[in-house]
């Protein structure tokens, strides 16, 4: 039963990606922009920068839109502290850097993205405080590495859908529009 229910959610998942209405191209640079954006500190606003865009750029929107749920409540600590651990490597390369210790950087992740925290304090006021505190703290580290790991990731993810989506097509050019 487990094995069919996943077979239907892989078969839902192929049709809604693999087979939009829209060239490879289209699809594939909406799933980079949506991935690149997943990457972005600028919680709250990945819809906004989704439509602007997914339109300056031609971009297949479904496919950003879902690209950028990567990055949700449950994968923030995943994403944004290797991003902010690479910004920081890079900007220790300039002089008159100052930047938090690493066991002070852990202890405000650890508090902030703990599981418990995270789903009992997400909605609350106090929680977006101690966010925005947090941003502010390592905003130029955390700005940096997002850039960085999101355009690494927009640029292989652009890469790898486009060829798949290539490759599927033309193995598979009778199921393209066929609906499960």
């Amino acid at each position: 039963m487990a094995k069919r229910k996943r077979n239907k959610l892989i078969r839902f998942l192929e049709y809604k990606i693999l087979h939009i209405e829209d060239t490879p191209h289209k699809i594939s640079l909406g799933v980079a922009i949506g991935l690149f954006i997943a990457y972005s500190p600028l919680l709250g606003l990945h819809l906004l920068q989704i439509i602007v865009f997914s339109i300056l750029l031609r971009a297949n929107k479904f496919a950003a839109f879902a690209s950028t749920w990567v990055s949700n409540v449950f994968t923030y600590g995943i994403i944004y502290y290797p991003a902010y651990l690479l910004g920081r490597i890079i900007c220790n390369f300039f002089p008159n850097y100052s930047a938090l210790s690493d066991q002070q950087v852990s202890s405000l992740f650890n508090r902030l993205f703990a599981p418990k925290n995270m789903l009992t304090g997400f909605y609350t006021k106090e929680y977006w405080r101690q966010f925005a505190m947090l941003l502010k703290q390592i905003g130029p580290e955390l700005w940096i590495g997002c850039t960085i790991l999101g355009g690494a990731i927009a640029v292989a993810s652009y890469i790898i859908c486009y060829y798949l989506i290539k490759s599927h097509r033309a193995k598979n050019p009778h199921r393209r529009y066929k609906k499960y």
